[in-house]
C-alpha cells in the first residue's frame, strides 16, 4: 500500500479527479442562478416614462397644412424589466397620426396611438388626444426687409445698403395664415457706437398687420446680414491755384489732365466737412517755360484725415503773351478798318440819296416852266386868229 501512495501517478490521478468534480460542482450551481435570474427578469414588471416623442402625421402634405399638433408627447410603458429598458434605450416605435385624409378640411379631435410597441408592453400616451385643424395647403415666396437703427452708428460713421444671402424666402401654411402675411423681416441688434461692419445671422421674422407673428414653416429660417460702415465724406470740387515765380512774357492755363477727376472725396469731422466748399491745391510754375503735365501729390488739409483720390495729373499749358499781343493788336485792325469801310460807304450812299432828293424839284420846277409858256403861247395864237 505505501507504494501505491507514494507512487506519483496515483497522486496525479486523484488530484485529476478531484478538480473534475469541483468543475462540474462550479459550472452546475452557475447554471442554476442564471436559470433562476433569468425567469426573474422576465417575470418582474416595471413602469417607465419615455419623454420628447416626436408625432408622425399621416396626410398628403402636398394638398394639406396641419396645426393644432404639440411638437412632441410623453408615453407611460409598462411590462417586463428588460424590454421596458430596451425600448426606453432604442424608442424603436412612433407615435402615429394615422389616415387624416378621411376627415378633411375642417377641425377635428383625433386619438394618438403608438406603433411598432412590443405587445408585451402596455402604453399611455400623453396627451391621449388632440384637436387639430385641417386647412389647404398654401406656399408663397416673400422678400425679406432689413430693421436697422442707424442712431446706433458712431457719430462721423455711416452705414451703408445692407445685403443679405437670401433675398427671398419660402413660406409654408394654411392659405388663411399666408393670406395675413404683412411683413417678414430681420431685425439688426447692437450696441451704439459701431464704428466696423456689421455682419449677423438672424431668424426671420413673420407678422400681420398687428405686428403678431405667424405659424408658418419658413425655407430658410435664418439669413446672414452684412451693413458696411463708413467714415462720413464729402465730394468737393478741386481748384487749382497758380504759385511759385511767373515767367514775365508767359501765360499760364492750369487744367486737370482727366476730366473725370474733378473732384475729391475728403474725411473729416462734421464741422470740417459742413465749412468745406472746394479743395484747393498750390501749382508751383516756377521754371516752367513750355506746357507741361505734373503728378500732384493732394495734401492733407488741417483736420482732413483721408482723401480720395491721393493724386491728380494736372496740365500747365504755356504761352507766349507777344504773340498773344500781336494776335491782339491784329483783331483791333482789322476790326477798326470794317468800321472805317462801313462807314465811309454810309456817307456815300447818304450822299447819293441827297443828290437824288435835290434833282426831283429842278425836275418838277422845269416841266412847271414849261407848260406855263405853252399856255402863253396859245393864248397869243388864239387871240392873231381873232382879229
Amino acid at each position: 500500500m505505501e507504494k501505491i501512495y507514494n507512487n506519483p501517478w496515483f497522486i496525479k490521478i486523484v488530484a485529476l479527479a478531484f478538480a473534475i468534480l469541483l468543475f462540474t460542482y462550479v459550472n452546475s450551481s452557475n447554471n442554476r442562478g442564471q436559470t433562476a435570474s433569468n425567469v426573474d427578469g422576465l417575470s418582474a414588471t416595471t413602469t417607465d416614462t419615455i419623454l420628447e416623442v416626436p408625432i408622425v402625421v399621416e396626410i398628403d402634405q402636398d394638398n394639406y397644412y396641419v396645426t393644432g399638433f404639440p411638437e412632441t408627447v410623453s408615453v407611460d410603458i409598462s411590462g417586463p424589466s428588460s424590454i421596458v429598458l430596451n425600448t426606453k434605450t432604442t424608442k424603436n416605435f412612433d407615435i402615429v397620426a394615422a389616415d387624416l385624409d378621411s376627415l378633411g378640411v375642417g377641425t377635428h379631435t383625433i386619438e394618438l396611438v403608438a406603433e411598432g410597441l412590443s405587445p408585451q408592453l402596455d402604453y399611455k400616451v400623453s396627451p391621449e388626444e388632440v384637436t387639430i385643424t385641417i386647412e389647404e395647403k398654401k406656399v408663397e415666396t416673400f422678400s425679406v426687409e432689413v430693421e436697422f437703427d442707424d442712431s446706433l452708428i458712431e457719430e462721423d460713421f455711416e452705414a451703408g445698403t445692407p445685403t443679405i444671402d437670401y433675398e427671398t424666402i419660402e413660406l409654408t401654411g394654411t392659405a388663411s395664415t399666408i393670406d395675413q402675411v404683412e411683413e417678414v423681416k430681420v431685425v439688426v441688434n447692437g450696441e451704439e457706437g459701431i464704428t466696423e461692419d456689421i455682419v449677423q445671422t438672424l431668424p426671420v421674422v413673420i407678422s400681420d398687420a398687428d405686428g403678431e407673428k405667424l405659424d408658418v414653416e419658413l425655407n430658410p429660417s435664418e439669413v446672414t446680414v452684412s451693413i458696411p460702415v463708413d467714415p462720413i465724406k464729402k465730394e468737393v470740387p478741386i481748384v487749382l491755384n497758380q504759385m511759385g515765380t511767373a515767367d514775365a512774357d508767359l501765360s499760364y492755363e492750369l487744367g486737370i489732365s482727366n476730366q473725370s477727376a474733378t473732384t475729391v472725396a475728403v474725411q473729416a469731422d462734421n464741422e470740417i466737412l459742413s465749412s468745406l466748399s472746394s479743395y484747393p491745391i498750390d501749382i508751383d510754375v516756377t521754371d516752367i517755360t513750355e506746357t507741361a503735365t505734373q503728378t500732384i501729390d493732394l495734401p492733407l488739409l488741417d483736420g482732413v484725415t483721408i482723401i480720395d483720390p491721393e493724386k491728380i495729373d494736372v496740365t500747365i499749358t504755356v504761352t507766349k503773351k507777344n504773340s498773344q499781343e500781336n494776335e491782339q493788336n491784329t483783331t483791333e485792325i482789322n476790326d477798326e478798318s470794317s468800321s472805317s469801310n462801313n462807314s465811309s460807304s454810309s456817307s456815300e450812299s447818304t450822299q447819293i440819296e441827297s443828290e437824288e432828293s435835290e434833282s426831283e424839284p429842278a425836275s418838277d420846277s422845269a416841266s412847271d416852266s414849261s407848260s406855263e409858256k405853252s399856255d402863253e403861247s396859245s393864248s397869243e395864237s388864239s387871240q392873231e386868229v381873232s382879229e
